[in-house]
């Protein structure tokens, strides 16, 4: 498992650096020689989203969640690149899913899963769900998503501004 993790690792380092065709290939051999891991193709997920091919990693994180269907990290990083390739009903429906699946042991990406389902309900214009969830957010919170970075004051003034139009 170690040299698995060396070579994703070494994969990794190549799409930081944009060489994705390298870092594809790498991930390519882990998959072909452990069809049974899920390493290869998690790794993989997050290059193609790395270069912005959102419908090839939410194909192979969906390969994923097949195999490991109670991880919420799994969901969570499905919902993520759904809403970066313009699908905020499928990144509702997976960041729900991580949430659930964090459960009251306070999942590590809660947060962040809040914050990016109430972009996803702003963006289908369910306002008042949008405002609910931005209350599991810190003040001060930002992420960066493919349309740049975004708030939760953003967000709440979005949420806010459209209440009043509906």
């Amino acid at each position: 498992m170690d040299e698995i993790r060396k070579q994703l690792d070494e994969a990794y380092s190549y799409a930081k650096n944009s060489d994705y065709d390298k870092a594809l290939e790498l991930c390519n051999e882990v998959i072909k020689a452990h069809p049974l891991l899920t390493e290869g193709l998690r790794e993989r997920a997050s290059i193609y989203a790395h270069m912005g091919d959102f419908k090839r990693a939410v194909t192979d994180m969906t390969n994923v969640i097949a195999q490991e269907p109670d991880n919420p990290s799994h969901h969570f990083f499905r919902g993520w690149w759904h809403l970066d390739g313009g699908n905020a009903a499928q990144a509702v429906e997976d960041l729900t899913k991580a949430l659930a699946l964090g459960g009251k042991n306070n999942h590590y990406h809660d947060q962040s899963a809040h914050f990016l389902r109430a972009v996803a309900l702003v963006r289908l214009k369910r306002y008042d769900d949008a405002l609910a969830d931005c209350q599991h957010v810190r003040d001060d919170f930002l992420i960066y998503i493919r349309s740049g970075k975004v708030s939760k004051a953003d967000i709440v003034q979005q949420a806010t501004a459209g209440k009043t139009k509906s």
